[in-house]
Formats: structure tokens, sequence, C-alpha cells
């Protein structure tokens, strides 16, 4: 009886809660022609199952590769912001978007999900801030300064040679047109040079979308305790990211050995069908399958994102975390959060560790709200 009380207390509780995941990649699908009316079973998301699974407001992030020419970096980011508006007027009772916190709480009120528009990876702008305010114009709210390769004004944590340190000249100044402009900065892929400088420069709380803990998993994406509690300092939130790499030290680990393994293959072959994704990815995908099956004896769950969020929330304070799961921009997610059907098994895991319910609401959605409301208005 006490198993279906508690089973009960935390689903009401995960559905009366506004539920805001910082992050996916799944507009990159709906521009490939996924049809997101439906249930599908491949990737991680679509509008039936982020309704299953409670999530109210759900972060679009447009991406673009670092070595992009700049000349196509706004028709890509354009064709994927077009892409993203078809699909919601394909499907209007179901979700809109947002470019306040106020609108959001309007269409989540409705019943509806709540579209909010990113940028990932700030080459996007092609080093002009007019590009910055054309994207703001078409309804972004957030731009992720770097991504897994540096661009010639900000730094990736995974550069291991800077050319420069954390930003140039240029890039403070879209840190300083950013809050202009009322758009969240989010420092995910950042340096730590980088870092430090959004936060010395800007004037508004910023986020780390989709990061997680580097004490607990010792990887570039993954933030210092000086860090996390900078970005406090400031205001922000983190939204911790579900991928199995970040979460689990042990399970990358064995990436990486595996990987190694493999090495001389997969960039033989990566040379040799360069040029065709298609090719290419049939050719390695034999080894990577391999990889994954020797993946899945390492066991990570959701109990470990959540040890993520418990770290934080003891460090700084349950004020400054969220949820920034990353689906469809990973390939393999915990036990327990298979896809965003799965999300209430968090709030289950805050529940059973002894969270209050106003905790877990400011987890769950609450911090991020605020930082929207802050930085974007609340016109």
């Amino acid at each position: 009886m006490s198993c279906n009380c508690e089973q009960s207390r935390y689903l009401e509780l995960h559905q009366s809660a506004v539920v805001a995941d910082m992050h996916c990649d799944g507009v990159l699908k709906i521009k490939k022609g996924l049809d997101y009316s439906i249930r599908n079973s491949d990737d991680h998301m679509d509008i039936p199952r982020l309704k299953e699974g409670g999530t109210d407001l759900q972060v679009f992030a447009c991406w673009v590769a670092t070595d992009t020419p700049p000349e196509e970096c706004r028709p890509k980011i354009d064709e994927l912001i077009d892409s993203l508006e078809s699909m919601v007027r394909q499907n209007p009772d179901d979700i809109a978007i947002c470019l306040t916190a106020d609108q959001a709480d309007s269409i989540i009120g409705q019943g509806q999900i709540a579209a909010f528009l990113g940028i990932e990876n700030g080459v996007a702008i092609a080093e002009d801030l007019g590009n910055l305010e054309h994207y703001y114009d078409r309804g972004i709210r957030y731009m992720t300064l770097t991504h897994t390769a540096s661009s010639d004004w900000c730094i990736s944590s995974a550069d291991t040679a800077p050319a420069f340190n954390g930003l140039t000249d240029f890039g403070r100044a879209v840190v300083w047109k950013m809050n202009e402009l009322g758009m969240i900065i989010d420092v995910s892929h950042a340096s730590v040079a980088a870092v430090e400088q959004v936060l010395k420069y800007s004037k508004a709380p910023v986020i780390a979308s989709h990061s997680c803990v580097h004490a607990l998993c010792p990887h570039d994406r993954n933030l210092s305790d000086h860090q996390i509690k900078a970005i406090a300092a400031k205001g922000g939130v983190i939204g911790i990211n579900y991928f199995n790499g970040y979460i689990s030290s042990r399970w990358n680990h064995v990436l990486d050995s595996l990987y190694e393994t493999r090495r001389a293959e997969i960039d033989s072959l990566d040379e040799y069908f360069y040029g065709n994704d298609s090719l290419r990815r049939a050719a390695l995908k034999p080894i990577w399958d391999d990889i994954k099956a020797k993946l899945d004896t390492i066991e990570v769950t959701v109990g470990d994102v959540v040890d993520h969020i418990d770290y934080i929330v003891k460090l700084v304070g349950a004020d400054y975390v969220g949820l920034g799961s990353d689906w469809d921009g990973v390939f393999v997610m915990p036990i327990g959060l298979d896809d965003c059907t799965m999300v209430p098994n968090i709030t289950k895991e805050l529940v059973a560790r002894g969270y209050t319910e106003e905790d877990i609401r400011k987890i769950l959605g609450g911090n991020f709200m605020r930082v929207f409301r802050e930085v974007c208005g609340s016109a």
C-alpha cells in the first residue's frame, strides 16, 4: 500500500509541476522529415511522448557545425527555424512557440507544450552581430556560444591548444549584445577561460544548458565546483545532461578504451568515405554496434543522473540546477531514461531521496523559468 501511495505522490507532483528541458537536438530530426505528430519508435522524442512524459517546455536547439562556411550559417539556421515553425503550425492544438516566460505559462496553461527556440554554436552568427539580432527577431532566446571545436571568437572545452584566452574582443561584444537583446547566454561546451569571462562580463544570469559535474565524471564538458559556484552566484542554472558519457566516469573510461582499440579502423573509414555521410555511417555501423554492445555491460541508471543533481544541490542549493536532457543529440541514455516518456523517473528518484516538493518543482523547471523570465522579460 505504501508503495502505491509513494507512486501516486511522485506522479501527481510531476504532473502538476512545470517540467522544462533546457536542451534537445530534435529540430535536426524534424528537418529530416520526422513526423512529430505521431509516436515514433526511433529517436528520443515526439509530441505524444513529450506529453506522456509530462514535459511542459522543451528547448529546441538549432545546431550548426563549426566548420560551416560563414555565408552558409544564417541560411542553415533559418532553415532549421523554418522546419520547427512548420511542425508547430501542423500541430496547433499540441505545441506553440514561446518568446517570454509569460507566454510559456499561458501555453502550458492551455495544455500545450511550450517550444523554446535556441541556437547551439555561436558560429551561427558568422561574426556579425546583425545576425544575432536577426535570430532574436525570429524567436531565438538562447545561444550556446561554442561547440566541440573552437570558433574564431570563443574557445571550446574540447580545445587542448587554444589560440587565445577564452573570448576575443568580438566574443565579449557578443556577450554584451545578448544582454542588450534579452537573450540567454549558454556556456555548455565553453572552455574554463571562456566561462570565466562570460560570467565576468555578462550583466545577466547565464546557463549551462546541458552539462554535468566534473567531480563525479571528469570530462571536459562537465563543470568544476568553482564554475558551479560562479554560475550560481550569477543567478544562473545548470541543466543536467543525461548522456552516459557525461554522467558515469566508468562508462566514459570504457568508451575511450574501446574507441582507442578501433581508432585506426574508424579513422580509415572516415577518410575513405569523406564527403559521403550515408556510406560512411553504413561502413562504421558494425564497429559502433560492437562498441555499444560492450558498453551495455556498464550499468548507468537514472539514479546516476540524480547524483549529479544531488551534488549541485549540496554544493550551492536547489535554486541552480535543472534538466538538460540532450535528447536526440547523444547515442545512449541511462537505464530508466530511454526516451522522454521516462522523465517522471527523475521525480520519483528525487521523492525517494527526500527532496521537498518545493525543491523538486524548482529542479524540474522552476529554476529555468526564473532565468527565462529575468533575462528575456515578461511582456
